[in-house]
């Protein structure tokens, strides 16, 4: 064989080896993708759910962890606590799975946070209750809380929609819309505000005939919705229905960030305004970027919960990144609790947390012309 020959076939050889060296370095990072893909929330969990595989997806495409990937298995809460809980204890017996996301709703993730805590494996619901909080230090929630949100929204209701009085409509049997409704009227009374009603309902009721012929009575100047899209479209209808006068403004939260509101209310939410999370089509470079790529690639716009998922994902890739090369869970939660200005695509484009509790902006829209755009300011 000649020495020419030979040097091939040894550096052929060493180049394999290092192949080799290189993927044995490799690792996949498991994450399991929790959302509610049917039931009542999955108008939320099954386009959270698309915005997380989008995130993880973009992310494995530019090795934003080096050699190793992100891989992520989907699975149903079916919008119920107990299947949420399940899959919770089930997918933590497995040790190759680093982090739950998920599940989607307060119901769900108060309970299951009791579970992960138990389990000691990471858990980010895309609830903002803080009472899943309490359970230990493993469970995380991703959306901002009442005491984050509710005084900018009591603030704008007085400053920039100038009503004297408000009715709300909150969920009785969601604890972070009950929590956002009454961190809501202890901001707005203090400043003088009145609230003429307030009135609960649940998540599954539809039938507001009753409820909306009262606070028509009330005779307020706004009524506030603390509910999702769905309830809200079908409150605004029984509440036109009942008399409400075209001068009372409808206003509401994060919770309305769903295209079912303008889709099931119709004429009736025309002119109504929200907080929201994400401005459509995006409101930063980043954020317009993955509204083109996300559309490009699904066929659909990305909306609320799309935009929270992609967001939520990218955060707990960071979070993966800073454990370390070789991250186990104890490691991913401590640094998700470090999480300090992580790009996303939501509010004011960055996302920190601070004991848990995360902060990362909002901006007000408004249904007009059957569309969500930017309310005034």
């Amino acid at each position: 064989m000649s020495s020419k020959r030979k040097v091939f076939k040894v550096l052929t050889l060493v180049a394999g080896m290092a192949v080799a060296s290189h993927a044995a370095l490799a690792a996949d990072r498991k994450i399991v993708i929790l959302q509610a893909l049917t039931g009542g929330a999955a108008f939320v969990g099954v386009p959270a759910s698309d915005g997380m595989k989008f995130a993880a997806d973009e992310l494995n495409a530019k090795n934003f962890l080096g050699a190793d990937k992100i891989v992520y298995e989907v699975a149903d809460s079916a919008s119920a606590r107990p299947q949420a809980m399940a899959a919770v204890t089930r997918y933590a017996a497995d040790p190759n799975v680093l982090f739950i996301l998920g599940p989607t709703t307060a119901p769900e993730a108060i309970p299951s946070a009791g579970v992960a805590n138990d389990a000691k494996i990471g858990l980010k619901a895309m609830t903002n209750a803080v009472a899943m909080l309490a359970a230990g230090p493993w469970g995380f929630i991703s959306a901002q809380p009442g005491a984050v949100t509710m005084p900018p929204l009591g603030d704008y209701v007085m400053n920039v929609a100038k009503v004297k009085s408000c009715a709300t409509v909150r969920f009785t049997d969601n604890e972070a819309y009950v929590d956002l409704e009454r961190v809501f009227v202890e901001h707005v009374e203090k400043r003088g505000l009145k609230i003429v009603e307030r009135t609960g309902i649940k998540q599954a009721d539809s039938d507001f005939s009753t409820i909306a012929t009262r606070i028509v009575a009330s005779k307020p100047e706004c009524v506030v919705l603390f509910t999702l899209g769905p309830s809200a479209a079908n409150m605004a209808i029984q509440l036109k229905q009942a008399g409400l006068p075209p001068s009372v403004k409808l206003m509401g939260q994060s919770g309305l960030s769903s295209p079912q509101l303008i889709e099931i209310g119709g004429a009736a939410v025309e002119g109504l305004i929200f907080g929201s999370d994400w401005m459509p089509g995006g409101s930063t470079p980043a954020g317009r970027a993955f509204a083109a790529a996300y559309k490009a690639k699904t066929g659909k716009d990305a909306d609320n919960w799309a935009a929270l998922g992609y967001s939520y994902m990218n955060v707990v890739a960071t979070a993966i990144k800073a454990a370390g090369p070789n991250p186990t869970r104890e490691s991913i939660r401590d640094a998700l609790t470090k999480t300090k200005d992580v790009p996303v695509v939501v509010g004011s484009g960055k996302y920190s947390y601070v004991d848990r509790i995360p902060n990362y902006g909002a901006t007000f829209l408004m249904v007009q012309g059957g569309k969500f755009v930017a309310a005034p300011q």
